[in-house]
């Protein structure tokens, strides 16, 4: 208690130094400068400042400065701040439904079809977005930040492999059970805290994007690099819900706008960093080996993760009171059906 005390007081002495020349929107980012939604808050905050006349500015906050991942969600919700980026897998505490995205190998690696995807899915936000009120957020949108990838200092291709390791997990339930189901020891942590549990043997390996893993150097503590082809690091860009309806339709469309630059603006640049922090990770680390599961590999993994389409309904479920827990699974159920349906008709066009 004393501890959430001296976080929430430090939270609020950071906030409350903006300066009040200017309309300020405040933006918290569960990553650090140069990684992929640094250059989405700072393609939004551009945009924001362009439309308004440079009346209103955009103020971004970087992991650590207003707490964890869990924090920034929290101080989104109750209207501290009024925007958030965070991944998925740690989102799912607050909108179970939202694991859906998270289960392997429901989206796809394709660049292009995870772009339409998650700019224009009906699934995403039509039946998925209301899903945030409960927990006074908004979602404006979803990025990929490239494919993720597997780290361990040992080769990993079968379930078998990954027995007695413990990995690294985001958060919520549905990180934490599919590298139960894969074998492993799934031990959540907040990023801040996973190069130090490498490097003590704490935890054996992770699992990020390229560009992540280069940036924050878990690269130095790793042997091995696989690609499992399960799925891409999603990224959700969400508002406070009852800040959002209240300002006019002109700044409501100021937002939108934004929010459309930005989606582009780190679409490129993940593509560009994934790629050169791959080479400048095997230039700096001359051990390091990367292995690409082969389709026959996949083909087990993705047999493990089907069992977790179940998983995730009854986890959603089992956050809703006993009369509403049979709806719950009819829309879980929904949501994952039509995602997986969305996603093979977008590479069917790729």
């Amino acid at each position: 208690m004393f501890s959430k005390k001296i976080i929430s007081t430090a939270c609020a002495l950071v906030l409350g130094a903006v300066s009040l020349s200017a309309e300020t929107w405040k933006f918290a980012s569960e990553e650090a400068k140069k990684d992929v939604q640094d250059i989405y808050a700072q393609e939004f905050a551009k945009v924001v400042k362009e439309e308004s006349n440079g009346k209103i500015k955009v103020r971004i906050y970087y992991y650590g400065q207003l707490g964890g991942e869990n924090d920034i969600v929290e101080l989104t919700s109750n209207g501290s701040i009024q925007f958030v980026s965070v991944g998925t897998g740690h989102l799912g505490s607050y909108v179970p439904e939202v694991q859906s995205i998270s289960i392997p190998y429901v989206l796809t690696n394709n660049e292009d079809v995870a772009y339409e995807v998650l700019t224009t899915s009906k699934t995403i936000y039509n039946d998925l977005a209301p899903k945030f009120k409960k927990a006074n957020l908004k979602l404006l949108s979803m990025i990929s930040e490239g494919e993720m990838a597997w780290g361990a200092n040992k080769p990993i291709r079968t379930p078998e492999d990954f027995a007695g390791q413990k990995i690294r997990t985001f958060t919520s339930t549905i990180p934490v059970e599919t590298y139960k189901a894969f074998g492993a020891v799934p031990t959540p942590l907040s990023w801040g805290e996973v190069y130090s549990s490498l490097q003590l043997g704490t935890v054996d390996g992770m699992v990020n994007p390229m560009y992540f893993i280069y940036n924050a150097k878990w690269h130095m503590v790793q042997k091995y690099i696989m690609f499992p082809g399960q799925q891409p690091y999603i990224g959700t860009i969400s508002t406070n819900a009852k800040w959002f309806a209240k300002q006019t339709p002109e700044k409501q469309a100021i937002i939108n706008k934004a929010i459309k630059a930005a989606n582009k603006a780190a679409f490129i640049y993940q593509k560009k960093i994934n790629k050169e922090n791959t080479a400048k990770m095997l230039e700096e680390n001359k051990e390091l080996q990367l292995i690409t599961l082969t389709e026959a590999e996949r083909a087990r993994f993705k047999d493990i993760s089907k069992s977790l389409h179940g998983t995730f309904i009854d986890v959603v479920a089992n956050t809703y009171k006993d009369g509403q827990k049979e709806q719950a699974k009819k829309d879980a159920k929904k949501i994952l059906n039509n995602l997986i349906q969305e996603v093979k008709d977008a590479e069917s066009r790729h």
